[in-house]
Order: C-alpha cells, then sequence, then structure tokens
C-alpha cells in the first residue's frame, strides 16, 4: 500500500466490542452462528475476530454488535479474511445494509475519538 492508500483509508477505531454472528451459505440458509468480538470499528465495517473459521465460501453474514449501551444490526460482506496469530481467524465485514440510526451510534462513537 501506498500513503494515498493509507490516506483514503477510512478511519478506524481499535474497539472490542462483543457480537452475535450468522453466515449464510450459498443457497442462503444459515450454516454458522458464533459469537466473537470487533478488533477494529469503522463507519463502513467491522473486523471481526472469530474462534472457528467459516464451514463455506459464501461472502454473506449477519451481525449483531455490543456497542457502550447500545445493540447495532447490519448485514454485511466478507471482504477479506485471514487466520490470526492466536488461531482464531479474522473477518472483515462492510456494512450493506444497517440502518440510518445504527450507522448514526457507528459513526458517533468513531468521530468521539
Amino acid at each position: 500500500m501506498n500513503k494515498k492508500d493509507f490516506k483514503d483509508r477510512p478511519k478506524r477505531l481499535e474497539s472490542i466490542n462483543l457480537v452475535s454472528f450468522s453466515h449464510k451459505d450459498e443457497e442462503g440458509r444459515t450454516d454458522m452462528e458464533s459469537v466473537g468480538r470487533t478488533l477494529d470499528l469503522s463507519r463502513g465495517g467491522i473486523l471481526l475476530e472469530l474462534p472457528n473459521n467459516l464451514p463455506s465460501t459464501n461472502d454473506e453474514v449477519e451481525v449483531t454488535l455490543g456497542i457502550r449501551d447500545r445493540v447495532v444490526r447490519a448485514r454485511g460482506r466478507i471482504v477479506h479474511q485471514r487466520e490470526l496469530e492466536n488461531g482464531h481467524f479474522g473477518l472483515g465485514i462492510s456494512f450493506e445494509d444497517i440502518s440510518k440510526e445504527d450507522s448514526k451510534v457507528i459513526a458517533q462513537i468513531v468521530d468521539e475519538e
């Protein structure tokens, strides 16, 4: 990545928040439900840490985040994934369907820091 890429990258907040995670298979059926935590948060998505790898290659997910005293729900797509040093898995998730109110909650938290 060059300097321009970092400059254009959205602001990310290192933030640990509990997440309920639901993954869909290629036919749209839930094939995994798990609890994880965010490693970072931005207006457009999260980096999610999960203890297990995904059972299928579909990139459709639903997340419910506990952020401070709020609950935020979103549907999104996995844009990257990798194994972490601790043996868990990191999923970069881009929000695709989030309410205006929930989006505003995230923006306020990210902008405060």
